[in-house]
C-alpha cells in the first residue's frame, strides 16, 4: 500500500513538472476597480472550462496574483475556454465560466469594492485567501465588518451610552489593537505614536503626539488595513505597524446614503434631546466613465450624564462636525488623478467630566483640523509611477471654567482648571513612488524605489496658573507654581526613503528584501533599516501557508517631545501640618538637547501559519517579538533638594511578545464569523510618564506598560434570522433580518499608585483594573418603504451590564482610595440608515 501511494505520487509531480514545463501559452492580464484604478495583490484562477462548477477546481488549475500596479502574468498548457476567478478581500467575486485565452491575450479583469446594494442580484463577497505571494502580516477590515459589527464608540469617563460609530474604535476588532481607558489605540505592544496612520496613503497622524484624531463618516470607510509585521520598507516609520485608511469614491452609478437623521432623547435628569448623529453620503460621476466625486458628512451631538453628582452640574456637552470630499479624473486609461478634502470641526463643554473631576474642573476645547491632498498616478510600460502632495493644519483651544484656584484633593478636583492651552499645528508632505514593470529572472522580480518628505510645525501656548493639593482635612499640603516663557515654537523636517525587491523564484514562494533609510532635523540620519521577509506554500502542506520576518524599524520624533526643552518651570513648596514651609521649595525642569536624540529602535521578528481547515474555517496561528531599545525616556534626577530635574536620554527599552490563535468563516456569500485568542506582554524598563503639570516624584522603573492585557478573547460576527424559528404570522415581520455580535474580554490594564504629595507608591503598574468584558447583540432588518431601502437596527451595549471601571481613585491617602468609576453600563443603541432607491 505505501508503494503504491509513493508511486502515485511521483506520477503526479513528474505530471505536474511535465505541464509546467509545456507551458508556452502567456496570458497577460490587469486587475482594476469600478474606477479604472490599479488593484493589488488580487488572487486570480483559471481553469479549463470543463471542469465542475466549484473552485478551486479538482481538475488543472493556474493561479497569479496582481502586482502594484494591478499587472498580473499566467503560463498555461493550451490555448482554449477557460473559467476565470478574481477574488480579494473587501472586493465582490469575479466570475466568468467561458473566457477565450490564448497566446498573448490581454485579459482585463474588473472587481467591485463590497458597498450597500439595494438591488437584488447575485453577488458574492470574496473570502479569506491564503495568497501565498502574500509575505506581510495584513489585518483588515472593510466596509461591511465596520457597519454591521456592534462595537462601541469610545466612552470617556463621562459617556454612560453608546455614542456614534467612530472608525477608529473598529481597530481593536483585530487582533493585536486594544483601546485604553482613554480611547487611544495601541498597536502590538506600542505607544499610540508608534504607530503611523495614513489616510488613502497619505500621514495624518498627529504632529504633536503621533495620535490619530482625524476624524471620519463611518459609512465612507472602504477598508482598514494594518500592517502589523512583515510589512515591507514601503511602509512608515512606526514600529507598531501602519494604519491605512481608505474611503469610497463614486462611480457611473448616483448613489446616496443616510444614517442616524432621526435624534434621541434621554430621561436622566429630565426629557431633553441627548444625542443626534446624522450621517449622509453622495456620490456620482461628473463624466460618466471619466470622472466621480464622493462626499461624507457626518455630525455627532451628544449630552453625557454622570451619575453621583449635583443635578444641573451632571452634564457634558460635544458637537463634532466632519465632512470630506473625494475626486477622482481618469485623464486617460493610463492617468488618472485624484484629491481629496477633509474638514473636522470640533466643540466640547465640560471635558472630562467624571466622579472626580466635577464640572468646575473640567475644560471646554475647540478643535479644528483641515487637510488637503492630490495625487497623480501613471501606468508605464508596465509599471507605475504616483507623486502625491498633502497639507494639514490643526487647532486647539483649551479654556477652564473661572480663574478659581484648582485643587487636588483626596476625594477628587476642586476649583477651576489651572491650564489655559491654544496649540496650532500644520505638516507638509510630499512623496513619489515608483513601481517598475516586473524582471523575469530565476523567477520574476518586482522593483519599488520612493521617497518621502515631509515639514511639520508646533506653535504652542500653555498659561499656567498656581494650584495647591490638600489632605482629607483639606490643609494645604502643596502648592505648585510655574515660571518662564509659556510659548513654544518648534517644527521638523523629516526625509525617508526606501528600495524593495519582491522575488518570486517558484510560485510557492516570495521573498520579500529591501531596506528603508530615515533621517530628521533632530536625531540626524538613522543606520540603514533592513527588512526581509518570505512567504512559502510547499504544495505537500495541502493549502499551508507559512510566513517569517525580520526588520529593522525606527519611531518617529513628536513635536511635543522636542517642544518640552522649552517648557516652564514647576516650583513646589510643602507644607507641615501647622501650616508652615517645610524644607526648601523644590524647582521641576526638563533637561534635553533636541538634538543630542537617536532615533527609537525596533527589532521586529514574526513567524504565521495560515490553513484552511474543514467546513470552510481559516485557521492562523501568529508569533510576534517586537523589541525596541533606545526608546525616549525621562530620569528624575534630584540634584539637589531644591532642583529636580527630567532629563531625557535613549534608555528605554520596550518588549512585546505575543501569540495570536484566530479563526474565520465566510459563509452563504456575505455572512462571516470570525475568532481569537492572544496571550501577550507589553513591558518596558521605564514606565512612569513624567509630567511637568503634576510632578510625580520617583526613580524612573521597569513594569507593565499601562496598555498591557495579557489574555484577549475577541469574538464577532453577523448571520441571518432563520424565519422558520417563528410562527407563519411573524415571518412577514422578520422579513430580512441580520443578528450581529460581538464578545470581548480581556485582563483589566494596570495602574500605578501615588501619595498625597504626588510621590510614586510601591513598583509602578503594580495593580490592575478589573477584567473588562463586553457583549454587544443587534438585530438589523431591512425594508422597503416607497421605493427605497431602509435598514433599522436595535441593539443592546454591554447586554451582560458588567461594570467595566475605566477611572480609579489611586491616592493611597484617600479614603476613597481603589473606588472605580464604572465605564459603559447597558445601554440600547438604535439606528436607522437609508440605502437608496430600491
Amino acid at each position: 500500500m505505501r508503494t503504491g501511494t509513493s508511486l502515485r505520487f511521483v506520477a503526479l509531480a513528474t505530471l505536474a513538472l511535465a505541464l509546467r514545463a509545456s507551458a508556452d501559452i502567456v496570458i497577460t492580464g490587469k486587475v482594476v476597480d469600478e474606477n479604472d484604478a490599479p488593484v493589488k495583490e488580487a488572487r486570480i484562477t483559471v481553469s479549463p472550462a470543463a471542469t465542475p462548477n466549484v473552485f478551486p477546481s479538482p481538475g488543472i488549475i493556474f493561479q497569479a496574483t496582481s502586482d502594484s500596479a494591478g499587472l498580473f502574468r499566467l503560463d498555461i498548457t493550451d490555448a482554449g475556454n477557460y473559467r476565470v476567478q478574481a477574488q480579494r478581500e473587501g472586493f465582490f467575486v469575479f466570475t466568468d465560466t467561458a473566457v477565450a485565452l490564448e497566446d498573448g491575450t490581454p485579459l482585463e479583469i474588473r472587481l467591485n469594492h463590497i458597498k450597500e446594494l439595494t438591488d437584488s442580484v447575485d453577488v458574492h463577497y470574496s473570502p479569506p485567501v491564503i495568497d501565498p505571494q502574500q509575505t506581510s502580516d495584513t489585518k483588515t477590515l472593510n466596509s461591511q465588518q465596520i457597519l454591521n459589527l456592534p462595537y462601541p464608540a469610545y466612552l470617556s469617563h463621562c459617556v454612560l451610552k453608546p455614542a456614534s460609530q467612530d472608525y477608529r474604535n473598529a481597530l481593536p476588532l483585530m487582533t493585536g489593537a486594544v483601546l485604553d481607558n482613554a480611547g487611544q489605540v495601541h498597536l502590538n505592544g506600542g505607544d499610540t505614536s508608534q504607530a503611523n496612520y495614513r489616510l488613502n496613503g497619505f500621514d495624518i497622524s498627529d504632529p504633536a503626539t503621533g495620535g490619530l484624531n482625524a476624524r471620519l463618516n463611518v459609512d465612507t470607510v472602504q477598508t482598514l488595513e494594518w500592517d502589523a509585521s512583515r510589512f515591507s520598507p514601503a511602509e512608515g516609520k512606526g514600529s507598531a505597524g501602519v494604519v491605512d485608511i481608505k474611503t469610497q469614491m463614486g462611480d457611473d452609478h448616483w448613489r446616496l446614503g443616510g444614517t442616524n437623521f432621526i435624534p434621541g432623547f434621554g430621561s436622566q435628569d429630565g426629557l431633553h434631546l441627548d444625542h443626534w448623529s446624522p450621517r449622509a453620503t453622495v456620490s456620482g460621476p461628473i463624466k460618466k466613465g471619466r470622472a466621480w466625486f464622493h462626499n461624507a458628512f457626518d455630525a455627532f451631538y451628544t449630552v453625557s450624564t454622570v451619575s453621583g453628582l449635583p443635578r444641573s452640574q451632571n452634564q457634558a456637552r460635544s458637537l463634532t462636525t466632519t465632512d470630506l470630499t473625494r475626486l477622482q479624473w481618469n485623464i486617460t486609461n493610463s492617468h488618472i488623478l485624484t484629491s481629496s478634502f477633509l474638514a473636522n470641526i470640533g466643540d466640547f463643554t465640560r471635558t472630562g467630566l467624571s466622579f472626580l473631576t466635577p464640572a468646575e474642573a473640567t475644560v471646554n476645547q475647540r478643535t479644528s483640523f483641515f487637510l488637503g491632498t492630490i495625487k497623480d498616478q501613471w501606468s508605464v510600460g508596465g509599471g507605475l509611477v504616483e507623486f502625491g502632495y498633502a497639507d494639514s493644519q490643526t487647532y486647539l483651544q483649551s479654556s477652564p471654567q473661572g480663574t478659581e484656584t484648582y485643587v487636588i484633593t483626596p476625594f477628587g478636583a476642586q476649583g477651576n482648571y489651572f491650564l489655559r492651552e491654544t496649540a496650532s499645528t500644520g505638516r507638509q508632505e510630499g512623496l513619489v513612488n515608483a513601481f517598475l514593470a516586473p524582471i523575469h529572472a530565476a523567477g520574476t522580480h518586482q522593483i519599488q524605489i520612493g521617497i518621502d518628505a515631509e515639514h511639520s510645525s508646533l506653535d504652542q501656548l500653555v498659561d499656567r496658573n498656581e494650584f495647591t493639593s490638600v489632605n482629607a482635612s483639606n490643609a494645604v499640603i502643596r502648592s505648585v507654581q510655574f515660571l518662564g516663557n509659556p510659548q513654544q515654537f518648534v517644527h521638523n523636517i523629516e526625509a525617508y526613503g526606501y528600495v524593495l525587491d519582491r522575488w518570486s523564484p517558484v510560485e510557492t514562494l516570495m521573498i520579500e528584501a529591501g531596506f528603508r533609510t530615515q533621517w530628521d532635523r533632530y536625531a540626524g540620519s538613522g543606520p540603514i533599516a533592513p527588512r526581509l521577509s518570505a512567504s512559502w506554500s510547499p504544495k505537500w502542506s495541502g493549502g499551508t501557508r507559512f510566513s517569517a520576518g525580520w526588520g529593522i524599524f525606527y519611531d518617529a520624533v513628536t513635536l511635543n517631545m522636542i517642544g518640552l526643552s522649552q517648557e516652564q518651570t514647576g516650583v513646589s513648596t510643602y507644607y507641615a501640618p501647622s501650616g508652615a514651609v517645610s524644607g526648601v521649595p523644590v524647582e521641576t525642569q526638563f533637561v534635553l538637547d533636541p538634538h543630542d536624540l537617536r532615533l527609537a529602535r525596533f527589532a521586529l521578528s514574526s513567524f504565521s501559519a495560515e490553513r484552511k481547515l474543514p467546513w470552510g474555517v481559516y485557521g492562523k496561528v501568529n508569533l510576534i517579538d517586537r523589541e525596541g531599545s533606545r526608546g525616549f525616556t525621562f530620569q528624575d534626577e534630584l540634584v539637589q533638594p531644591s532642583l529636580n530635574l527630567y532629563v531625557i536620554d535613549n534608555i528605554q527599552r520596550q518588549r512585546y511578545r505575543a501569540a495570536e490563535f484566530a479563526f474565520r468563516r465566510t459563509f452563504l456569500s456575505r455572512y462571516q464569523w470570525f475568532a481569537s485568542y492572544t496571550r501577550s506582554e507589553a513591558t518596558s524598563n521605564a514606565v512612569i510618564n513624567y509630567s511637568i503639570n503634576n510632578p510625580v516624584f520617583a526613580p524612573q522603573a521597569g513594569g507593565p506598560l499601562p496598555w498591557d492585557a495579557p489574555n484577549r478573547f475577541l469574538a464577532w460576527g453577523w448571520a441571518p434570522v432563520d424565519k422558520n424559528w417563528f410562527p407563519r404570522f411573524l415571518r412577514p415581520i422578520i422579513g430580512e433580518t441580520d443578528v450581529q455580535l460581538l464578545v470581548d474580554f480581556r485582563t483589566g490594564f494596570p495602574f500605578g499608585l501615588v501619595s498625597q504629595t504626588g510621590d510614586a507608591v510601591g513598583a509602578p503598574n503594580s495593580q490592575r483594573f478589573p477584567s473588562f468584558g463586553t457583549v454587544n447583540i443587534a438585530l438589523e432588518r431591512r425594508f422597503p418603504f416607497h421605493g427605497y431601502l431602509w435598514a433599522w437596527r436595535v441593539g443592546l451595549v454591554n447586554a451582560l451590564d458588567r461594570a467595566n471601571p475605566n477611572a480609579v481613585n489611586n491616592d493611597v491617602d484617600s479614603p476613597q482610595f481603589l473606588t472605580y468609576g464604572d465605564g459603559q453600563g447597558r445601554a440600547v443603541n438604535v439606528r436607522l440608515r437609508f440605502l437608496g432607491k430600491k
